[in-house]
């Protein structure tokens, strides 16, 4: 939830686009033949053989905003854009380990089916300062989201960040700032297991789970400060948690990393590539336990950049998966329309693409309006109106047509001319993304090498009046490529099958 607040500058260090390079292998062409790109001559040329990642998935966040849509009048039809066929189609939810659950139940015995009349919904705890309350509300909250999520959309990974122990177990005794006694370590480690035995219980398994949000930073709200070293998180990953949920869950995965910024502050203050490296090169008996490292996506607010967009070199290395696990701008005024979805689609294809992402978690779902872009979908707090914006839409043209499990394949094209293309695969079928920011409509030729294709191209579209929208599908031309038409200002997916 409140994620920004360093008190650092970055100097932002902006990843170049892919560019094209050229293949002298003479291949002959014709529709269902595989292609070479010096003998298609295509704008753009997917890889078919050249693999990247693995997609794990799209998700968002509810965690400290899930009182908010749980009391929303229309919460169906929100959970609907987010998780339904007919919507994003997301397949992770990120929720929060709170600190002030009832480790004895976990809340898990809650009536949460209360009639959206009941005055419990009409009180905005927040406001009137009811902490206890809006704790209430927010695991309730949480627990009726997460049901859903599993029960009516099959969401497959529920995972769950700590922003901080309980404050019995913290230094200052406080749920803010100050850190983990060390004498409270395996204390916490069987709280986490026990969260995990808890949700379980109630047909909730629990796909990943972090022991620490933003960890270098001590907050004002819910926090916890986590060294990365010898000293702290890894020697508890190590010795503490990952031991005890190898007994209780060994599929359950640890996520470590999760810090506000996505690479270095100033080049060499920290940020979650180096923390993670620093956990890899100092507890290497870490790969023993089931890892993803993650890192967050948010700008620097005093330079308001973003820090480099690049991989988590150390944890590619060693085969370890990287999430995006917390990306959206507290800084960037509130805007529901096509240049803010843009903005996001280039971020989201850079994170895929230059930092190499498994998966892309936003923050958050469904938030009220607080003049900013943090939410996908801004619910309003008279608990009846809703606005689906543009960025939303956008993120839906890589999580509706990207299945997971898909490997990223490399897109060889010329950068400089403005538009992206992103291309993915999965058994015989393929995606490719394609943006274009610029005002003006784009042909570009697309062909793809190492692999026979058949049929023809399906288009969805998304600019300033269509989400989505299929439109007349692409016939091959003689060479086996595909003309594209990209609309001014629009993200489109494309969709294919191979021989």
């Amino acid at each position: 939830m409140k994620k920004f607040g360093f008190l650092f500058a970055v100097m932002a260090s902006m990843s170049s686009l892919l560019s094209c390079t050229d293949s002298n292998e003479v291949i002959p062409m014709g529709q269902g033949t595989v292609l070479s790109r010096s003998a298609s001559g295509a704008d753009v040329v997917l890889q078919w053989n050249t693999e990247e990642q693995t997609i794990d998935g799209f998700g968002v966040a509810q965690a400290g905003w899930s009182d908010y849509l749980y009391a929303h009048r229309k919460r169906n039809e929100v959970m609907d854009v987010l998780f339904g066929q007919d919507g994003l189609r997301l397949s992770i939810l990120r929720g929060e380990v709170f600190p002030h659950y009832d480790e004895s139940t976990f809340n898990i015995d809650a009536d949460i089916d209360l009639s959206l009349d009941d005055p419990f919904f009409d009180t905005d705890f927040s406001a009137q300062g009811n902490e206890d309350a809006e704790a209430i509300a927010q695991r309730n909250g949480q627990l009726w989201i997460a049901k859903k999520a599993k029960q009516e959309y099959n969401v497959d990974k529920l995972i769950f960040s700590t922003w901080s122990a309980p404050a019995r177990m913290k230094s200052n005794g406080s749920t803010s700032k100050g850190s983990l006694k060390r004498s409270s370590y395996q204390e916490f480690a069987n709280y986490l297991s026990d969260f995990c035995d808890a949700y379980e219980s109630i047909g909730l398994p629990v796909y990943a789970i972090s022991p620490a949000n933003e960890p270098e930073y001590a907050a004002d709200w819910s926090s916890c400060l986590w060294l990365p070293g010898t000293t702290t998180l890894g020697p508890f990953i190590v010795n503490n948690l990952g031991p005890k949920l190898k007994q209780t869950h060994p599929g359950t995965k640890i996520i470590f990393g999760e810090n506000a910024q996505w690479s270095a502050i100033l080049g060499f203050v920290m940020g979650s590539k180096n923390y993670v490296r620093d956990i890899l090169n100092l507890n290497y008996r870490i790969t023993n336990f089931p890892i993803i490292a993650a890192g967050h996506g948010y700008i620097d607010p005093v330079t308001k950049k973003d820090p480099s967009i690049e991989p988590f070199d150390k944890a590619e290395s060693k085969g370890v998966p990287v999430w995006l696990t917390e990306i959206s701008d507290p800084e960037e005024k509130y805007d529901a329309g096509m240049t803010s979805g843009l903005k996001w689609a280039k971020k989201f294809h850079r994170y895929l693409c230059e930092a190499n992402v498994g998966a892309i978690v936003w923050w958050a779902g469904a938030l009220p309006d607080g003049g900013t872009t943090e939410g996908l979908i801004n619910i309003e707090k008279n608990r009846v109106n809703y606005e689906v914006t543009k960025r939303c839409e956008v993120f839906g043209n890589f999580s509706r047509y990207i299945p997971v499990g898909s490997k990223r394949i490399s897109a060889q094209y010329n950068s400089e001319l403005g538009y992206m293309v992103s291309g993915y695969k999965y058994d015989k079928s393929y995606t490719a993304v394609a943006i274009n920011p610029s005002d003006n409509e784009v042909t570009i030729l697309l062909a793809l090498d190492g692999a026979q294709i058949i049929g023809n191209l399906q288009g969805y579209v998304t600019d300033a009046t269509r989400k989505w929208e299929a439109v007349e599908a692409v016939q091959p031309t003689e060479s086996g490529a595909y003309v594209l038409t990209l609309p001014a200002r629009s993200v489109v997916s494309y969709t294919g099958i191979v021989q």
